[in-house]
């Protein structure tokens, strides 16, 4: 199970390379499609595989649903070249989301079950942590890599990504499916069953409801910060080089955010993942009302906390579900976030200013976390069955 542990944080390098993330849109609107109709088809792709996907996760294994997503993803990003119209572009996006829908939830649920079997919930925390601290000096690396990629061929960024996609399969290949847990007398067979096994699951303990639920405003908070930095950079007046810089600073942040995570103890975890959201929704607010290079710090700075706070919830969910539903359940908590950015992603593109975006978004994570740090939201919750 250690081999297990290294080798994930190898998949973690690999599969964070994202390096179309900063290059997708200028190339899907140079080859004559429209990128607004195809950010809709990549979350409509989601928003339709996340809980099926899930279910597969938890009845084949983790490994063999991570496999599945990392070449379908490699297909996906190969298959960039033959973007000529919107319809091409929808296509590919989408197969690039359903990709996705097979390995959120089976990654998160392999990495802490190996850690938990090799130390317990809180080194499985500790490596949560560590794995998001690789991701984000990743994540760092990526935009600088594509913008020279770029430079030299306009596709090369996607087929790059295809390749270590590929790169990130082998990896994962090598890797052994944690050891699955007693099933409980007459758990149910079968998807169908095994969905209304988790939802049934959620509605027993509302405690996890709750967590699943802030998860869900937290991490489309995020995304529609993240997404929408490529043009609230530049209103401040900052270059493409500027704005890259920016991502970049934000990203090696949040790597340190994540090494410190993966260093609290019961209490100070606790209290950051309690307090540390507001934090960030001030910081986001503050994006909002700035008008010069100190709302790209504040965003930077945003990063940071995330990369710390992040690891921490999603620890503290993956404690809080049984094993046997666990890729079903953080399926779930990937659906209603995708959910919302479907939702929020093009009102928000209607709006006169980016900057109002941000005031927005701001204050919509401002009133979940508030709510999210009062104490009858931080009740204790009960050990899950079948664990």
């Amino acid at each position: 199970m250690r081999r297990n542990l290294h080798r994930y944080y190898v998949y973690t390098v690999l599969s964070s390379l994202a390096f179309t993330w900063t290059t997708w849109f200028v190339f899907v609107d140079s080859r004559g499609g429209n990128p607004g109709w195809a950010e809709s088809a990549f979350h409509l792709a989601i928003l339709l595989g996340e809980v099926p996907t899930g279910v597969v996760a938890d009845l084949l294994g983790r490994r063999r649903s991570m496999l599945i997503g990392l070449v379908l993803g490699a297909a996906s990003f190969f298959g960039y070249g033959l973007i000529r119209d919107t319809l091409t572009a929808c296509l590919m996006l989408g197969i690039t989301g359903l990709s996705l829908t097979f390995i959120s939830g089976a990654d998160a649920a392999l990495l802490y079950e190996t850690a938990a079997a090799l130390g317990g919930e809180d080194f499985a925390r500790r490596a949560t942590a560590r794995a998001s601290a690789l991701q984000m000096m990743a994540l760092a690396a990526a935009p600088v890599v594509a913008g020279w990629l770029a430079e030299r061929h306009p596709a090369a960024p996607f087929f790059a990504h295809g390749a270590v996609n590929l790169l990130a399969a082998v990896v994962v290949w090598r890797m052994q499916e944690p050891p699955a847990p007693a099933a409980p007398a007459g758990r149910p067979e079968g998807p169908w069953a095994h969905t209304l096994a988790a939802l049934a699951f959620l509605r027993r303990h509302p405690g996890v409801l709750g967590m699943v639920a802030f998860a869900w405003v937290y991490e489309a908070a995020a995304s529609m910060v993240s997404q929408f930095g490529q043009v609230y950079l530049p209103a401040l007046g900052l270059s493409m080089l500027g704005a890259g810089v920016v991502f970049s600073a934000g990203r090696l942040l949040g790597a340190a955010g994540g090494w410190v995570a993966a260093r609290l103890q019961g209490g100070g975890a606790d209290r950051w993942l309690r307090w540390g959201p507001l934090g960030q929704a001030a910081l986001i607010l503050l994006a909002g009302l700035a008008r010069t290079a100190g709302g790209g710090v504040a965003l930077a700075v945003n990063e940071g906390v995330d990369g710390l706070v992040y690891p921490l919830l999603s620890a503290r969910i993956n404690q809080a579900v049984p094993s046997a539903q666990r890729a079903t359940i953080l399926s779930f908590q990937s659906l209603g976030s995708s959910l919302l950015i479907a939702l929020a992603f093009p009102a928000a593109a209607a709006l006169p200013s980016v900057f109002t975006v941000y005031a927005i978004v701001g204050g919509a994570l401002a009133a979940a976390a508030l709510g999210w740090a009062l104490p009858r939201q931080r009740a204790a919750v009960p050990a899950p069955e079948g664990r």
